[in-house]
């Protein structure tokens, strides 16, 4: 790996620098082919050539960069092609497996600085090259002197500086963006919360309680899903010890049968289900790289980014889809508004149209029986409907949402690929009944 990047210049340039490169340069290829296109059948398959090629030059300085451009990178990779063209978004995938790791004598400085002894001397086995590198912290495979195989993350030194910068360099270029684009929705609750969960992330104490509560509350009602024991005296701010398990990709489990497909989709929906409506705490970072799975077991690796929701949001959240179910426009704008979704003084025929697109989204998951997740692209549907929307003067939704929305979408992408068949009622039923009298209560459906 290269010298890291941590100061607010250097991260701020290279993001800039690439940025440019590679702008400039599709400008430069597209007009060369310009011309062309009155020739080419196909003018649409080279100019994706080219966004690829472009696409690439970012994508490497993400991986370099670590921090929050790594993390917005992943966040890109599990969308497959509901956002960005699939060619783009398998770059995006091959993020977190080519990103380059730290020097060897960073890992162990490392940990000389938080054990006060070296690799060699704190385990009985530790492999230097890490089998894998993501946007805070990699992973090495170890041995414990007591025989256990365990994961070591080890997180990159300076990367909480890093991360600070990135956002303050984030808030600029929103200012550079509003200055050219008056209509720009204004998205500062959106980058408060990312910003906190991901220093919330660099503190590695803070993972390896949410490591230990999830594994607790997950152990008896759903067995299948395996999360790491973690060995608290090998563990600090800046590295995470937990025990070492194996499984297949995401990508590999695509090859499972229906059957297993269609219970693995059943587990992560109703697990979803349990920590969204009953603990109110849910596990926020879905990518891809954080799951191994077997055709029984799902295994989460990663759980530096959870999110807590209060009492009063659920019941919120639920009276919204209570609304969508029993079709009252009069409850979802009323909900809406007080969350932030919508002006108070925002017309109905907007409130109206909003409305009619959720609905549509959301009915196929409120059928009896048994059926796949719905074909319906979401964000092509919001696509269309941002367009009339004048964004000047707006509030930002509430900060809750970003990762509501992330550890929905993860599930959703991950269901979608699957093509599991699950019975959405039957899941909704068993763990949402506890909080459905006192939203019915609170507004009188």
């Amino acid at each position: 790996m290269s010298e890291f990047k941590s100061s607010k210049l250097s991260r701020f340039l290279s993001v800039g620098t690439s940025l440019t490169k590679a702008s400039a340069q599709l400008a430069v290829d597209m007009a060369k082919n310009k011309a062309q296109d009155l020739l080419d059948k196909n003018p649409e398959v080279r100019d994706m050539g080219l966004k690829i090629k472009a696409s690439k030059e970012i994508i490497q300085t993400m991986g370099e960069l670590k921090g929050a451009m790594m993390k917005l990178g992943q966040m890109i990779s599990i969308s497959e092609d509901m956002f960005l063209p699939k060619e783009i978004t398998e770059l995006f995938r091959d993020l977190q497996k080519n990103s380059p790791s730290m020097p060897t004598e960073e890992v162990k400085k490392m940990i000389l600085e938080n054990f006060k002894k070296s690799p060699e001397e704190l385990f009985l086995e530790f492999d230097l090259k890490p089998v894998a590198a993501a946007s805070i912290g990699q992973v090495h495979r170890a041995r414990l002197h007591t025989g256990e195989v365990v994961a070591v993350k080890i997180q990159y030194p300076k990367i909480v500086n890093a991360i600070k910068y990135d956002f303050q360099n984030l808030h600029k270029i929103d200012k550079l963006v509003h200055l050219l684009y008056a209509n720009k929705p204004n998205i500062d609750n959106m980058i408060a919360e990312l910003k906190t969960s991901l220093l919330e992330e660099c503190n590695y104490l803070h993972e390896m309680e949410q490591l230990q509560y999830f594994k607790e509350q997950y152990k008896d009602k759903f067995p299948m899903i395996v999360i790491p024991a973690v060995h608290p005296e090998f563990c600090s701010e800046q590295i995470l010890t937990m025990e070492w398990v194996e499984g297949d990709s995401f990508e590999d489990s695509l090859h499972y049968t229906d059957e297993q497909k269609n219970f693995l989709g059943t587990s992560l929906y109703e697990s979803y289900l349990y920590s969204l409506f009953e603990l109110k705490r849910l596990h926020t970072d879905p990518q891809n790289g954080n799951y191994l799975f077997k055709p029984d077991k799902i295994i989460i690796l990663d759980f530096g980014s959870t999110r807590e929701f209060d009492h009063d949001f659920v019941v919120d959240y639920v009276g919204l889809l209570m609304a969508l179910e029993e079709d009252r426009l009069d409850i979802y704008s009323q909900i809406a508004k007080k969350l932030d979704m919508f002006k108070a003084d925002e017309e109905e025929e907007m409130l109206a149209r909003h409305y009619r697109l959720i609905k549509d989204l959301y009915e196929p998951y409120t059928l009896p029986g048994t059926r796949p997740i719905s074909d319906l692209n979401p964000f092509q549907l919001f696509k269309d409907f941002l367009k009339d929307i004048n964004f000047k003067g707006r509030k930002s939704p509430r900060q809750e949402f970003l990762m509501l929305d992330r550890a929905t979408f993860g599930l959703f992408a991950k269901l979608k690929g699957w093509r599991s068949e699950i019975n959405w009622m039957e899941g909704r039923n068993k763990f949402r009944n506890s909080i459905e009298n006192e939203v019915k209560f609170k507004y009188q459906f």
